[in-house]
């Protein structure tokens, strides 16, 4: 995509068939929308077939209603050898008023034709379509995937918990300094 201003990732208007029983947009097609988006940033920096292998935490700030024009705005916020981290932000666009939803970060990794991670900069295949479509690896009972998007989605995973242990360990003292 070649803007001269900043592009959004996706733009899509909400839909009633995507509506909770509270009558807001349900909160998985939002998250569908920003793995999308996401995986559109991520592409952009390798030819290869690139997996989503984790989402860090999306809170979900105000609701968005049928009839908003929901945006993806996204920016890459690391690259390592096989893997690339996207921030999304979204926004709704209700009756000419723009609202913060929520914000999340991905990490996609670049797979082969057999979904083991490859190096984002490493040569296309001969044939162009092996490694973007997903139909290009046929399933075999022989076929080992290693673990490393496995890895990736752990490492992601230890490090939530560590934040979470911090956040836990500032209310904790916060809590005994109002008891006193």
């Amino acid at each position: 995509m070649n803007c001269d201003i900043k592009c959004p990732a996706i733009r899509q208007v909400m839909f009633p068939k995507d509506t909770n029983p509270s009558g807001n947009i349900f909160g998985g097609i939002i998250l569908s929308h920003i793995d999308v988006a996401g995986a559109i940033a991520a592409r952009l920096h390798s030819k290869h077939r690139m997996v989503t292998v984790c989402m860090k935490e999306v809170v979900f700030k105000r609701p968005v209603k049928v009839g908003d024009i929901l945006t993806c705005w996204t920016e890459v916020v690391a690259k390592g050898r096989t893997s690339v981290t996207v921030k999304i932000k979204v926004e709704a666009e209700r009756q000419g008023e723009v609202i913060h939803v929520t914000d999340g970060e991905a990490i996609y990794v670049a797979v082969d034709a057999q979904d083991r991670p490859i190096a984002l900069d490493s040569p296309a295949t001969a044939d162009p379509t092996a490694e973007i479509s997903p139909a290009a690896a046929p399933a075999s009972p022989s076929a080992t995937s290693p673990a490393a998007p496995a890895d990736k989605a752990e490492k992601c995973k230890k490090k939530d918990k560590k934040k979470n242990k911090k956040k836990d360990k500032k209310k904790h003292k916060k809590g005994k300094k109002d008891k006193k």
